[in-house]
């Protein structure tokens, strides 16, 4: 798996500074400047890592760090002139999955990036296996850019929803119970009605697939739900 790095960083003597020690033969270490490039290279790219700089997400109170965390998996690492431990619990209830302020070594900071991809990695070992689905001339499901367009139209869905449709179509015709569908998209632990919450998105799902010829989401009493490309090809 080759592992992408983004640096989300205004100083960008510090940024190379980290970037020239992560550069390997296996990573490819990207730096942005702004908040407007960092959007658009995060949506297009798959990153196994992002580095954020703490200053630049406290300008919009974080919308940054909670838009990357709603889009993506994506671990992120938030580097901080400062210490201040109050700033520290709104960056992490933002959304960072770590947390650095100073001081703090550049070996420290390695090490914490280190430790992160690892465990991304090993929680996504199939991560680097994306492939567009298509059906027909109607349905486009791209894992890249997590989009899905509906008759060419672009439809507006969630992170829920799409990691979803995705786990259902990239497993079309077999049967998916609520539960593995839940273990597939819902990262917190369990909650009380599992199938009740798997229902609900599915609903909205199928909402939003309305205006398609095909019946795509199918219930199979009992067990769960399949992913169907037919529209006979029903229960």
């Amino acid at each position: 798996m080759r592992i992408s790095i983004l640096i989300i960083n205004e100083n960008v003597d510090e940024a190379e500074k980290i970037k020239e020690r992560l550069v390997s033969a296996y990573n490819d270490v990207e730096c942005v400047t702004s908040i407007r490039d960092a959007v658009s290279r995060f949506v297009s790219m798959d990153f196994t890592l992002v580095i954020l700089d703490a200053n630049m997400s406290m300008e919009d109170d974080h919308k940054l760090l909670k838009v990357m965390r709603q889009a993506k998996r994506t671990p992120i690492l938030l580097l901080s002139s400062q210490a201040d431990h109050s700033e520290r619990l709104r960056a992490l209830r933002a959304g960072a999955h770590a947390y650095m302020g100073q001081p703090y070594s550049l070996e420290e900071c390695l090490a914490q990036a280190e430790a992160l991809m690892q465990l991304y990695i090993e929680a996504h070992p199939d991560s680097n296996l994306c492939y567009t689905l298509v059906f027909g001339k109607e349905l486009v499901i791209d894992p890249s850019t997590r989009q899905v367009f509906l008759k060419g139209k672009e439809l507006n869905i969630t992170r829920q929803e799409f990691d979803l449709l995705f786990c259902l179509a990239s497993n079309a015709g077999r049967v998916i119970s609520c539960e593995q569908l839940y273990e597939q998209v819902w990262s917190e632990d369990t909650v009380y009605d599992v199938d009740g919450l798997v229902k609900t998105h599915i609903k909205t799902l199928r909402r939003k697939l309305a205006d398609s010829d095909t019946e795509y989401i199918k219930n199979v009493w009992g067990v769960g739900y399949r992913f169907s490309k037919e529209q006979q090809d029903g229960e």
